[in-house]
């Protein structure tokens, strides 16, 4: 673990993961005051109100289902986790998240953006985390035992019921999982291939004696693990996915949220019926600032 120089008030602690192997440390984001993210010059539409999002108690918030544009990236994306191309820049935040099943505890925010190319969805988020946990490093160990995100995606929004998902910590471990025929039905056996998965943290792992800042990863997956169930064998502006985004986890203050809200009683993010809808787009035409 590398530690930067101690100043006035912490120390922070900041290391890159990448599931495909290799390993360094990197200057992460600075971020995170109160409930505002402030990072390395995020856009204001990636600050976070928590108070949005869950309803006011006694009160039933009628369910609308979220949409999301992914850009097509205008820059190559270097999984380091930082987030720090003009890529990411240039994405929407699709927070904030809903604490779908919330009983107790300090929420804690999430800001997530999305972004496509010929041959990746790029996943990239960065979860506010006052006590973060990742003990695995390895592909199928239980990640959800720690903190964790995963993605569960339809690609062809006329069979919502055949979707996949793929859960991952801050270490690069992750799980995959495929189902053909809805929640209700058993799993069926599939890895997605090429995964690559880059995380950076404030904070210690494991330790919940203090308070950690954050983590975030940046996650490239394959479309070619999707091109079979596609309308297309490749995606063009225009096409639609139904997708959501989950995270939960940790031994202390462990909550669940999520983009688009499950209707259980108790946490269950296998909803198909509630995924949100995603439409992925070119990049708007970049503005030229020379004479």
């Amino acid at each position: 673990m590398f530690h930067r120089p101690q100043n006035i008030l912490i120390t922070f602690c900041c290391l890159l993961f990448v599931a495909a192997g290799g390993a360094g440390s990197i200057e992460a984001y600075e971020l995170l005051v109160g409930e505002t993210v402030v990072g390395r010059s995020l856009p204001a539409n990636a600050r976070v109100r928590a108070s949005a999002a869950r309803p006011k108690p006694g009160k039933t918030a009628r369910f609308r289902r979220p949409t999301y544009d992914i850009l097509r990236a205008s820059t190559p994306i270097t999984l380091d986790g930082r987030m720090d191309e003009a890529a990411w820049h240039e994405a929407d935040n699709m927070g904030p998240f809903h604490f779908t099943w919330w009983k107790s505890g300090k929420k804690k925010q999430t800001v997530a953006k999305l972004l496509w190319d010929d041959k990746y969805l790029y996943v990239g988020h960065i979860c506010q985390d006052d006590y973060i946990t990742a003990r695995y490093k390895n592909h199928d160990d239980p990640v959800a035992r720690d903190d964790c995100f995963e993605v569960m995606l339809a690609p062809d929004p006329d069979r919502p019921e055949f979707y996949f998902n793929i859960e991952w910590n801050v270490r690069g471990a992750y799980i995959d999982g495929h189902r053909a025929n809805g929640p209700k039905k058993p799993s069926v056996p599939w890895a997605a291939a090429g995964v690559r998965i880059a995380g950076t943290f404030r904070g210690t792992l494991n330790d919940d004696s203090d308070k950690d800042r954050s983590w975030t990863c940046e996650v490239a997956i394959p479309l070619a693990n999707f091109a079979r169930h596609m309308k297309r064998k490749s995606l063009r502006p225009g096409d639609r996915w139904n997708l959501n985004l989950n995270r939960h986890g940790g031994d202390t203050n462990m909550q669940y949220s999520q983009w688009s809200r499950a209707d259980t009683s108790k946490p269950s993010f296998h909803t198909p019926h509630r995924f949100g809808q995603v439409t992925f787009v070119n990049s708007p035409p970049r503005s030229d600032d020379s004479d």
